[in-house]
């Protein structure tokens, strides 16, 4: 009932929207010449020369690119009982927001390609060009080309180490040594965010991108915004909504530590138990003449959408 004194007023409620953020673009040449730095280091098996001298490189990008850096350093013991020294990255945008999205990868490389059609060539390493240093070439250029177009919202970049010396058919647990240190003993400490987003294996000829399965179980809403933008970016061709089975990599751990993550990762051959991944899988073929531009350039431009979605609403997450 409205007093006859005065008319009624009408009664706002103000909102603020977000402007719609102009997502930038992928420049996948400077993602290349990440991809082709790591590889000049040699093989990164944490333990060596290389693994270090790496290391301090990719810590240096990080903070040339204005970045707040922190090393988690973890020694661990393969399934082998061999010990090996490890350190995850930590690398962070707009460190004090509040809303945040992780993005990780794992930037070490295989001891052994025991999986490499000539026995000859079981014992040696691999270069883990699609297999390591796809997924940090994204990364970097990520964090550069953010680094240049502010965006509303903490990002945080993390560079798994130990995750690809596991044991062949074994135990499942053996993999992703990194991810599962920082799962219990997480930095920044009590750190959380919206959801993840990892990338392994994003680069290779032929590469395709399946709904992982533990994506699925644990973060199947993530899953479904990224899959649709992505194929309404006009990447059907890759972004597939194919059943890839699930996979021990480090969205496991992240997942467990209470983030939901999901697993954009190349399984081309699903149905195949041998070759699931490619025939360069774990062999010393994993080098850079198995990279496709266009996958690295895909991704990363998929992911910056994401981000730049996310930050002003409209990714729907």
């Amino acid at each position: 009932m409205f007093s006859c004194k005065s008319d009624p007023k009408p009664q706002t409620v103000e909102t603020k929207l977000k402007a719609r953020a102009k997502v930038p673009v992928f420049n996948i040449d400077s993602s290349f010449s990440y991809l082709e730095k790591q590889l000049d280091f040699g093989f990164r098996i944490p333990g060596t020369a290389e693994h270090e001298a790496t290391k301090d490189w990719l810590v240096a990008k990080f903070k040339e690119f204005g970045l707040s850096v922190k090393v988690q350093k973890f020694n661990t013991t393969i399934f082998n009982g061999q010990k090996m020294p490890g350190y995850n990255i930590i690398a962070q945008i707009n460190s004090e927001h509040a809303d945040r999205v992780i993005i990780g990868a794992h930037w070490d490389t295989r001891f052994i390609a025991d999986k490499d059609p000539d026995e000859e060539n079981h014992d040696d390493p691999i270069m883990g060009a699609d297999d390591g240093a796809s997924g940090v070439a994204a990364i970097l250029e990520l964090a550069r080309t953010i680094s240049q177009n502010p965006i509303d919202m903490g990002v945080d970049f993390i560079l798994f180490d130990v995750e690809d010396q596991g044991d062949m058919g074994g135990d499942v647990t053996t993999w992703a040594l990194g991810s599962q240190y920082w799962a219990k003993n997480k930095v920044p400490k009590n750190y959380s965010a919206d959801f993840g987003i990892l990338l392994d294996m994003i680069a290779a000829k032929g590469a395709r991108f399946g709904r992982e399965g533990y994506s699925m179980r644990d973060a199947g809403h993530v899953m479904d915004k990224v899959w649709k933008l992505a194929q309404n970016m006009g990447y059907s061709d890759l972004f597939q909504d194919y059943n890839a089975g699930g996979i021990a990599d480090d969205h496991v751990y992240m997942n467990q530590a209470g983030i939901p993550t999901i697993d954009i990762i190349s399984i081309p051959n699903p149905d195949n138990k041998e070759s699931s991944f490619g025939s360069y899988h774990h062999t010393v073929a994993d080098n850079i003449d198995i990279i496709d531009k266009r996958n690295l350039r895909v991704v990363g431009q998929v992911v910056l959408a994401v981000l730049y979605r996310h930050s002003d609403g409209t990714l729907g997450l």
